[in-house]
């Protein structure tokens, strides 16, 4: 399971209370800005304190490439690679071991061949939540039209991908905070996913466990 989060975070009491009383291990991915909100400190620390692994997701939240042309960058090396460190800079400073941190979900979770290649440069390789579900649209509000997706809607693609392909290796992303506008939250059912999942069989590990 993995959970990103910037300038929201209002859920992440519920996502913390749900893996810990199911003894799962999450991925949080983190930016520089979340890192240094004083109102989210307190999170960070029952993070690291329950020892879910806690990595980057960008100091700034940049857009590093063209929404309609991935390949198009909008940002260069040099400023990919301050911000990358900057955010490295805040996890230490905020008692994540950065030595032991080898992935981080970029920023929006867009990337492009270049900049993976600059984020191996600092030991990081880029990670993504798996396509084909759409857990992570759980970001969309009605007022976006077409591109919104109730958690219904997001919860019944989940498990007819279950039924059909199986979920084994997937990287499930949930976001922690959400636009106000957004009154369905999907992270108020991570209890019953866990749930479902486990009753499955499935066993939910953290990123370095999966990949590794």
């Amino acid at each position: 399971m993995l959970f990103t989060g910037h300038d929201l975070s209002e859920g992440t009491a519920v996502v913390l209370k749900s893996l810990k009383h199911h003894h799962v291990k999450g991925n949080f991915f983190l930016t520089g800005d979340y890192l240094r909100n004083a109102s989210f400190k307190p999170y960070i620390r029952q993070m690291l304190k329950d020892g879910h692994l806690v990595s980057g997701h960008s100091d700034k939240h940049l857009l590093v490439s063209d929404w309609e042309s991935r390949d198009k960058l909008l940002i260069s090396r040099d400023s990919f690679l301050r911000d990358l460190k900057a955010n490295l800079i805040e996890l230490a400073l905020s008692g994540a071991d950065t030595s032991k941190l080898h992935y981080y979900i970029p920023s929006y979770e867009w990337y492009n061949s270049q900049t993976v290649a600059w984020a191996e440069e600092v030991g990081l390789s880029s990670i993504n939540y798996t396509p084909g579900i759409r857990t992570a649209a759980d970001y969309t509000y009605p007022e976006m039209g077409k591109r919104y997706l109730s958690s219904a809607a997001i919860l019944e693609g989940l498990w007819s991908h279950e039924v059909k392909s199986g979920l084994n290796g997937f990287m499930v992303l949930i976001h922690m905070g959400t636009d106000d506008r957004r009154k369905d939250k999907l992270y108020r059912h991570l209890d019953d996913i866990i749930k479902i999942l486990k009753k499955k069989g499935y066993q939910i590990v953290d990123i370095p466990s999966l990949l590794n």
